[in-house]
């Protein structure tokens, strides 16, 4: 009966064990949860809404423009906020150009169709004609409204190592769901 009852604990433990080992790895190396905060990035994304967002791209495959994604930027942002979500604009050794309200990468304009306003502002002259440096990205929220979205534009370019996920799919709100 002693041995049963011992057996049974050890069998549960095991479970329980492999449950939390499995959870951990889906976290570390598949994807996560993740909640938007703030509104640096409407139209795409709205406050509040819920992501999937995968970590093996950043990790072990390429990130491209157009992508948006996952950042641990909080000394840029400031203590209260530890992750940011913005779109990459250019990768690596890509040329960025903000003039005239206009966005250009390798003297090509972009046409943003999911932008928040009618065009994008120079923040500042450092970071608004650059050739975006080896293993960085240059990223941009979606909101371009003045005074809307703290990004490349303000803070350069970021670490490709900063980048937690790429964002998937939104679950969250239902009427919304669907991939980003």
């Amino acid at each position: 009966m002693k041995n049963k009852i011992i057996k049974e604990i050890l069998d549960w433990g095991l479970h329980i064990g492999i449950a939390v080992l499995l959870a951990l790895l889906i976290v570390l190396f598949l994807g996560r949860i993740t909640v938007v905060e703030g509104t640096s990035m409407v139209p795409t994304l709205k406050n509040n809404d819920v992501l999937i967002i995968e970590s093996i791209t950043p990790r072990f495959g390429t990130l491209r423009q157009g992508d948006i994604v996952v950042m641990r930027i909080p000394e840029l942002l400031g203590a209260r906020r530890k992750h940011a979500i913005k779109r990459i604009i250019a990768v690596e050794n890509q040329h960025v150009l903000i003039r005239d309200g206009k966005v250009y990468v390798d003297g090509q304009e972009l046409q943003e169709t999911y932008i928040n306003g009618t065009h994008t502002d120079e923040m500042n002259d450092l970071y608004s004609d650059m050739i975006v440096p080896e293993g960085c990205i240059y990223v941009l929220g979606d909101n371009r409204l003045p005074n809307k979205s703290r990004d490349s534009r303000v803070f350069g370019p970021v670490n490709k190592d900063r980048v937690i996920g790429r964002c998937l799919l939104r679950i969250f709100p239902f009427s919304d769901f669907g991939s980003v």
